[in-house]
């Protein structure tokens, strides 16, 4: 059944997003990073005045994480840390030229990404907007949903009379 597909399509591109976070990409350079690290260049270098606190805030993670993340940017060169003159106590961090260069990388592969994605919603009619938009708020509303077993197999009359539904227009 349709629906059965649509559903364990939607997991396993639930699971794909989940584990594509667990994965590292490689950069030019031979750079292998995972994307909190990605994330943490970026925001480097959109708030280049923020210290471990709000580059804390803006991320959305703790102080801790932003130590270690840093940290690994340091090990890898692709950024380094200063302190202002007007306050020693503070660390900052900019991008070196190879940080720069694997931002760049990044925002170009998530600008192809989103320009694919536009080209194919611009694509739909109307209704089919409507359609993704009221899956997307119902998803968000089942939330937290981490399966959607097929029971076509066992209520096959409610698979049915789903369809039968789908095809006349008919509300539940």
């Amino acid at each position: 059944m349709i629906q059965c597909e649509i559903a364990r399509q939607f997991f396993e591109t639930l699971d794909a997003v989940t584990s594509e976070q667990n994965i590292p990409r490689e950069y030019s350079g031979g750079q292998t990073l995972y994307r909190a690290e990605t994330e943490l260049l970026e925001l480097i270098e959109r708030y280049p005045a923020a210290n471990v606190s709000m580059l804390s805030e803006k991320f959305g993670v703790t102080k801790s994480a932003v130590t270690q993340i840093s940290a690994r940017l340091l090990d890898k060169g692709l950024i380094e840390r200063y302190q202002s003159p007007k306050n020693k106590k503070e660390r900052y961090f900019r991008l070196t030229e190879a940080g720069r260069r694997i931002r760049a990388e990044y925002a170009d592969r998530n600008q192809k990404a989103a320009d694919l994605m536009c080209r194919y919603l611009c694509s739909l009619n109307g209704e089919e907007k409507k359609i993704i938009l009221s899956f997307m708020k119902t998803v968000r509303s089942c939330i937290p949903l981490s399966a959607f077993p097929c029971r076509c197999g066992e209520q096959r009359q409610a698979c049915l009379l789903t369809e039968q539904t789908e095809r006349t227009g008919e509300s539940c």
